[in-house]
């Protein structure tokens, strides 16, 4: 995901969670099911919005991976442009998250600690959209904080920063100094990865910071050889400029 080999992360997530058979997750929820929401993050990394809207909802015993799913299909319908669509998806997110039980585990995190970095992304991806872009930027900025307040796991159990997508929002409104710190902030977290180093040198290089910003061109270029994708942005829930 790191390195934007994206038709390698969507084919070895699907192959781990569909190597977990249903009658298995079904007996073992509370520990086994959190992997079902998995394939989305993958998906709303690389912006495939479509496979994300085909996907099919899931049995009842698997609560954490529907309201994933719910939020997954928000955020792909906010980044396609249909706000409205984007809403009732939350709205449907926010009925199911109840749902949840306390005590569903998510690597050593609970849904307690999950679920709070998801709400608020969610509602940043559709208030930013809907033109309310500092009360998007404030949702964004907290759901960074429960990120960063989730337990050490590797991988983490959030496997989609959420400064990437803070980051590339303040990249659109020109905020330049504030989404360079963003980045600094998140190659701290996860050295090297793509994505920040992208954002990175975008924002050196609007402020003018162009030797800087040559030097760590060079790195994500490094670390992007083996891609298959190429970005302007730091979430493809943004264009970029």
């Amino acid at each position: 995901m790191m390195t934007g080999q994206s038709e390698l992360a969507v084919q070895q997530i699907r192959a781990m969670v569909e190597g977990i058979p249903l009658v298995f997750v079904k007996e073992h929820a509370a520990i086994a099911e959190s992997f079902g929401g998995l394939p989305y993050e993958v998906l709303i990394r690389f912006g495939r919005w479509d496979d994300i809207l085909a996907a099919t909802d899931h049995p009842d015993f698997m609560p954490l991976t529907r309201a994933i799913r719910f939020a997954a299909r928000g955020i792909a319908l906010a980044a396609k442009g249909n706000v409205a669509g984007a809403k009732l998806e939350q709205q449907a997110y926010l009925a199911a998250v109840p749902l949840v039980p306390a005590e569903q585990n998510a690597g050593p995190d609970t849904r307690q600690a999950i679920l709070p970095v998801v709400t608020p992304m969610l509602a940043g991806e559709i208030l930013y959209r809907e033109g309310r872009r500092d009360e998007g930027l404030a949702k964004l900025r907290e759901a960074v904080k429960a990120e960063d307040a989730l337990g050490y796991s590797e991988p983490p159990d959030w496997i989609l920063p959420a400064r990437h997508s803070l980051g590339a929002a303040l990249m659109q409104e020109r905020r330049f100094a504030e989404a360079e710190q963003v980045y600094r902030d998140d190659l701290a977290r996860l050295p090297e990865n793509g994505w920040s180093l992208l954002g990175l040198a975008q924002s050196l290089h609007r402020q003018g910071k162009e030797e800087e910003a040559a030097a760590i061109d060079a790195r994500f270029q490094k670390i992007w050889s083996k891609a298959d994708v190429q970005i302007k942005s730091s979430c493809l829930c943004q264009p970029g400029i």
